[in-house]
C-alpha cells in the first residue's frame, strides 16, 4: 500500500504561487488552509473564482476545493508554514488538461526534476513557462529550454504559455530522474 507525505510550504506575508502534490483526507479549501489561522487572507485561481478567508465564520468564494492539478496564488498576512499530509499523486494517472495561452499548473512529482524532463510530454507545444521566484525558461525546440528556471519543485506553482491545447503527463520520476537529465546536456 501507500503511505502518506507531507508537503511544506514555506509561505511569505504576501503572494505565494503555490500547488499542492498531494490528495488530503479533504480538498475544501477551508480544511487545508486552516492550520494557517487568519494569517491566510484569499487564495485565487486560474478559472474556478477565489475564496477570502472571514476568520471565525471560515471560507466563502467561488473557489471550495483545490486540485492538485492547479496552481494557486495565497495572499498572506505573514509568515508561516503549512504542512498538508495527503496520498502522494498517482502521475501517471493524472493528466493534466492545457488551454492554448497561460496555464497556473501545479507541480506533481514528490521529487523535483528539470524543466526538459518534467515538460517533455508537451515539448512540442508548450512555449514559455515563469514561476515567482526562480525565474523563467523558454523552448527552443530541438534546442531545449533555456532560461533561469532549471527545475520544477513540489509545492511550487507554475504558468506555463502554450502555443496550442495539449495534455501534460509529468514523468514518474524516482531519484536518478534529475542527474540523468542533466548529464545529457
Amino acid at each position: 500500500g501507500y503511505s502518506t507525505v507531507d508537503v511544506v510550504l514555506s509561505l511569505a506575508g504576501g503572494w505565494n504561487w503555490i500547488s499542492i502534490n498531494a490528495t488530503a483526507d479533504s480538498a475544501y479549501v477551508g480544511s487545508i488552509l486552516a492550520p494557517l489561522g487568519t494569517s491566510a487572507k484569499y487564495i485565487t485561481s486560474q478559472s474556478s473564482g477565489f475564496s477570502t478567508n472571514y476568520g471565525d465564520y471560515g471560507w466563502y468564494g467561488d473557489l471550495t476545493e483545490l486540485d492538485v492539478k492547479g496552481m494557486y496564488m495565497l495572499d498572506m498576512e505573514w509568515d508561516s508554514l503549512l504542512v498538508v499530509t495527503g496520498m502522494p499523486v498517482d502521475v501517471t494517472s493524472t493528466p493534466i488538461d492545457l488551454v492554448t495561452g497561460w496555464n497556473w499548473i501545479g507541480y506533481l512529482p514528490q521529487k523535483a526534476s528539470e524543466v526538459g524532463s518534467a515538460l517533455s510530454s508537451v515539448s512540442d507545444n508548450a512555449e514559455y513557462m515563469t514561476s515567482q521566484y526562480d525565474g523563467f525558461t523558454t523552448n527552443y525546440g530541438d534546442y531545449g529550454w533555456y532560461g533561469s528556471l532549471s527545475s520544477m519543485k513540489p509545492g511550487s506553482g507554475y504558468m506555463l504559455q502554450m502555443n496550442n491545447p495539449d495534455s501534460l503527463l509529468y514523468p514518474n520520476n524516482s531519484d536518478s530522474t534529475l542527474s540523468r537529465s542533466l548529464n545529457t546536456d
